[in-house]
């Protein structure tokens, strides 16, 4: 990370913290690259903060795709799928 460039100190508006940001969340975050964020936005809480709710919407995302359906919506799903005939589908039906 650069401190060179600093955040402007108004959240959602400076594109220097939004691309810090993007880029420590982006694909499988680490507690270091989190912590290399917060040391560069330490100086504006505000971006701290949206940054600490992307980090919390990031975690509870991972979470929640880790549940399973029931075996009963799985086999109903199943069922429904096979049951679609795709010769008679178009792409304008999308």
């Amino acid at each position: 990370m650069s401190s060179e460039r600093q955040c402007l100190g108004v959240p959602n508006q400076c594109d220097y913290s939004r691309e810090l940001i993007t880029r420590a969340l982006d694909g499988q975050p680490t507690l270091e690259s989190i912590g290399h964020v917060r040391v560069e936005l330490a100086n504006c809480l505000p971006c701290v903060l949206v940054l600490d709710v992307e980090v919390r919407f990031k975690l509870a995302m991972s979470q929640a795709c880790r549940e399973s359906a029931p075996a009963e919506l799985q086999v109903r799903i199943t069922e429904t799928l096979q049951r679609v005939v795709l010769d008679d589908l178009d792409i304008e039906d999308f």
